[in-house]
């Protein structure tokens, strides 16, 4: 009896510090929507000094999309690359910023080329879950001027996309095994 007690009162002490915790760690939506405020005023100030970025605009109205579904967290990690996205193309515009010309161009050859093996694999059925959001955060990481870590990213999505093709193909002879078979017909 004692032991029950003792078990039931430890697991109350740990519910009492990790319940407060965890709400530390989850995002509000009041925190989505202030960094989404912060972004859509950035992307303001990049149109005022110059730097049209509609993909800065299409995040925002991404991170806003989300906000009625609850996914907080989400909504303002797309709002902070909305962020960086604006200031990027303001330090551009400003030139205190260049972009890499043939790492930009090396991270733009890359996604068209992992974009075209997720069409190839889609073609197939093959297509991996993650791939288009690979492709995507490629993309993201691209316009804000982060080429090395766009690249990273297009070469993965690359690497899943043909990988998919590749057990798509290897498996479209496949059948069900005997075992398979007795059971769908039972």
């Amino acid at each position: 009896m004692k032991m029950t007690r003792l078990a039931t009162d430890l697991i109350l002490i740990v519910l009492l510090v990790a319940v407060p915790l965890t709400s530390a760690w989850a995002t509000t939506r009041t925190e989505a929507e202030e960094a989404i405020a912060e972004a859509e005023a950035m992307h303001e100030k990049a149109l005022a000094a110059g730097a049209e970025d509609s993909q800065a605009q299409d995040m925002i109205d991404e991170a806003k999309s989300l906000l009625p579904s609850r996914q907080y967290t989400k909504a303002r990690m797309i709002a902070q690359w909305a962020v960086r996205q604006s200031e990027f193309a303001i330090k551009v515009a400003e030139g205190d910023a260049t972009v890499e010309e043939d790492k930009q161009a090396q991270a733009e050859s890359l996604i068209a080329a992992a974009e075209e093996a997720r069409k190839k694999a889609a073609s197939v059925g093959g297509e991996w879950r993650d791939t288009a959001k690979m492709i995507k955060s490629a993309r993201t990481l691209a316009g804000a001027g982060e080429f090395d870590e766009a690249i990273k990213a297009a070469a993965a999505a690359k690497f899943q996309a043909e990988r998919g093709y590749e057990q798509a193909m290897e498996e479209k002879g496949a059948g069900f095994p005997d075992f398979m078979r007795k059971a769908i017909q039972e």
